[in-house]
């Protein structure tokens, strides 16, 4: 452009401009660099209105999860084709009707630059072609309470489990039963949930979403109904555990997608309120069953009331439950159409992403230890000389913590970087194990361990989507996401099997040990691997850094460009604010970069801990 200018192929007015508008993109950049010590990676150099469309797709990106990739993968469609059709359009302008030349050339831009935004890639509605953003308000908050309803009576009723295997454990209501059956069946439901989460959303694409979450809410009313009338060990594996974790995973995932299409600016407020849902279950079904349970001695009345309310809870979701731009399902028909919603969920070149492995095996053994803790807290109360009631309490108590951690979580995520705040809760749990559960005797110290525990111990549940839009494409998300979610379902079967095995009946002052021991090192385990993923992570932020920088520098290292520049600069008399010696403050900089991806164990430390946010 610089040699143009000076060919007089721009003229008046518009030459003006552009001369200015080289010159700021020069000072901007100078700038940007001159001041850029430590990147931080979830914030942008430049100021830029919360309307704007950068801003949005920062925060989409960001905030990117299932309903966004779901959206994507729906969406798609021929880029070239559109942006053929965009430079007709343009083509065709009525020029008289704009100032200047400078209006051309935004109006060019700006079409252009919106064609592969992942805002218009997610939220162009498809039968209009508009770009049609999140409202963030009015139904929306309607939906919020729909998931809150659904969360509630799956994962939140769920969560309540542990009290009914606490009177499994101390009284012979199934003949020939032993403690490691009523184990796995407590673990059945988790891994069942878990494990087929992507085909909740898969039949969600093909029957629809309302049919998916009523076929979810059948198994529901029949596992609770069929449990309450169960005579034998088999009946309660096949309903209080297959049953209830197929209706989990049909019931609990879909609705959760439409979150992302009703909010953006807002929608970290918007899911951390859904996840309330699950500790609010927990402490209102943990309540009401252990005193059905007392009321009643036994647990048949109490399965017959779960079965009334979460079959109410569900279907009054499944009444107001929407999304906000319906997509078009599949339908059974088509075979090739049913294979493809699959495939979306399958990918091995996704799957062997060293980042995508390092998030499923943190996510898996932080949702081990979490079980181990959740289901074993009130038998372990009662195996020290508490009452059931106690131990329902501190069941109850932790599931209340988790209603007031789990939307803080996520506010965190936001402010202090989402692999931060993972490190940091993960650190905090080990300690809460180590230093808090194993000396604690108590039932005071065990409400306040069951409080500060309630806190934290769903940063697995809350920090595993969105670190996995940190690490992966947006066209890449669900088949990482799917991989951490049914990756770890066999352990999460037996995760309470464990539990009971290492417990010691003969040490009679606390027979749990063992397991409260095993549980602290899957946190740290857990914890490690949260530090190898931010190394990781870190070691390809500063690799995009240094290219960029060596973009930089290889653009104004152009003799002719850097010289046309400052002739310019001097032609108009004004500073644009170059130093002389910004090219050698940015060698310094990529030096010192490169210097911290080099090898070695302590670049490898500095790694873990570069204080950035990320």
């Amino acid at each position: 452009m610089a040699e143009s200018i000076r060919k007089g192929k721009y003229s008046g007015d518009f030459e003006l401009y552009a001369i200015s508008s080289l010159r700021s993109d020069i000072s901007t950049s100078i700038k940007s660099f001159q001041h850029a010590d430590i990147p931080d990676y979830h914030t942008s150099n430049h100021e830029t209105p919360e309307n704007s469309e950068n801003e949005l797709n920062r925060i989409l990106t960001e905030r990117f999860d299932v309903g966004d990739a779901i959206r994507l993968e729906a969406n798609e469609y021929d880029f070239h084709n559109l942006s053929n059709k965009t430079t007709n359009r343009i083509c065709h302008t009525n020029t008289d009707n704009l100032k200047n030349m400078e209006d051309i050339e935004k109006k060019s831009i700006s079409s252009q630059g919106e064609e592969k935004t992942i805002l218009e890639r997610v939220f162009t509605n498809k039968s209009t072609g508009e770009v049609v953003l999140p409202p963030d308000k009015g139904y929306a908050w309607v939906m919020v309470f729909a998931v809150i309803l659904v969360m509630l009576s799956s994962w939140g009723c769920n969560a309540a489990f542990g009290v009914f295997l606490s009177f499994y454990l101390t009284n012979g209501t199934f003949p020939n039963a032993t403690k490691y059956d009523y184990a796995i069946i407590a673990g059945i439901p988790v891994a069942l949930g878990q494990g087929l989460a992507p085909l909740g959303l898969i039949l969600m694409r093909i029957i629809g979403l309302r049919t998916t979450m009523l076929v979810g809410t059948m198994f529901l009313l029949a596992g609770f109904l069929w449990a309450s009338f169960a005579t034998q060990l088999w009946e309660l594996y096949v309903s209080q555990g297959v049953f209830i974790g197929i209706s989990i995973s049909l019931v609990a995932n879909p609705p959760t997608t439409c979150i992302p299409g009703w909010f953006l600016k807002k929608r970290a407020a918007a899911m951390g309120l859904c996840y309330l849902g699950t500790g609010l279950g927990g402490l209102m079904y943990g309540l009401a069953s252990n005193k059905m349970i007392q009321d009643y001695n036994g647990t048949s009345m109490c399965y017959r009331m779960l079965a009334v309310t979460c079959t109410v809870s569900c279907l009054i979701s499944i009444c107001i439950v929407k999304e906000r731009i319906p997509s078009k399902i599949t339908g059974l028909r088509s075979k090739k159409a049913i294979v493809m919603e699959f495939k979306k969920f399958f990918d091995i070149d996704v799957i062997k992403k060293p980042t995508v492995l390092l998030i499923a095996m943190w996510f898996n053994l932080a949702i081990f230890a979490y079980t181990l803790m959740v289901f074993t807290l009130s038998a372990y109360a009662v195996a020290r000389g508490m009452s059931q009631h106690q131990g329902s309490t501190l069941t109850s108590l932790l599931n209340a913590g988790q209603t007031v951690g789990r939307p803080i979580m996520g506010l965190m995520g936001d402010k202090f970087g989402r692999v931060n705040v993972t490190s940091f809760l993960t650190c905090i749990l080990c300690i809460y194990i180590f230093a808090f559960w194993i000396p604690a005797h108590t039932f005071v110290q065990l409400i306040f361990f069951s409080i500060m525990m309630g806190l934290s111990v769903g940063v697995a549940n809350v920090m595993n989507s969105v670190l996995i839009a940190d690490v992966v494409k947006p066209e890449e998300f669900l088949p990482a996401w799917g991989f951490v979610t049914y990756s770890g379902s066999p352990l999460f079967l037996v995760s309470e099997l464990i539990a009971q095995a290492l417990t010691v009946p003969e040490k009679k002052n606390n027979p749990y040990i063992h397991t409260q021991i095993f549980t602290g090192f899957c946190f740290f385990g857990a914890l490690l691997l949260s530090f190898v993923l931010r190394e990781k992570v870190v070691t390809i932020k500063l690799q995009q850094e240094v290219k960029k920088i060596e973009d930089k520098i290889n653009e104004y290292e152009k003799s002719d460009r850097l010289g046309s520049c400052m002739n310019i600069i001097q032609e108009t008399g004004e500073n644009a604010g170059y130093d002389s010696n910004f090219l050698s403050k940015l060698e310094d900089t990529k030096d010192k970069y490169n210097h911290l991806l080099g090898s070695g164990w302590k670049n490898i430390i500095k790694r873990v801990t570069y204080p950035t946010k990320i």
